[in-house]
């Protein structure tokens, strides 16, 4: 499921590369920088999604690909800015930058969230394994005990 979500991802992204083409063309056509800052913000949403998702569970393949499409969309995002700069967009470009930062922090966040999650829970589980390894140990002793006091 894992490999799916992340080839989603990358599609998403190589679609950009349409849309800037789109935006080089469009004019101060709001509508089509509209329709293109809302395919960025899927695939950017949709490649934070995925690699939330399956932090534990990417093979260092997936993990490549994650970081390039990350990588991706950054120079989108550059060429979009460089874009809607020359159409003097510039407000409307750092508004919505900011939308997009807010999510980001966000996600990140959330990605350290589940990273300390993690963490902890396999301390946890540490912890319980040594507790029952301590009790087995403390059984068996006295289980070698009893037999030797039984026996004579």
């Amino acid at each position: 499921m894992a490999i799916a979500e992340i080839a989603a991802c990358i599609s998403l992204v190589k679609g950009l590369n349409d849309a800037i083409a789109t935006a080089k063309e469009a004019k101060n056509n709001a509508g089509a920088f509209a329709n293109i800052i809302g395919k960025f913000a899927k695939a950017n949403d949709a490649v934070l999604d995925a690699e939330s998702k399956n932090i534990s569970r990417m093979s260092i393949q997936d993990s490549m690909q994650i970081q390039v499409a990350k990588r991706q969309l950054s120079t989108f995002q550059q060429q979009l800015k460089d874009i809607m700069l020359m159409q003097g967009l510039s407000a409307d470009y750092n508004e919505i930058m900011n939308r997009v930062e807010e999510s980001r922090l966000a996600h990140e966040k959330a990605m350290h969230v589940l990273k300390l999650k993690k963490k902890q829970r396999k301390k946890d589980l540490h912890l319980l394994l040594q507790i029952l390894g301590y009790a087995l140990l403390t059984v068996s002793v006295f289980v070698i005990i009893a037999w030797v006091f039984s026996g004579t």
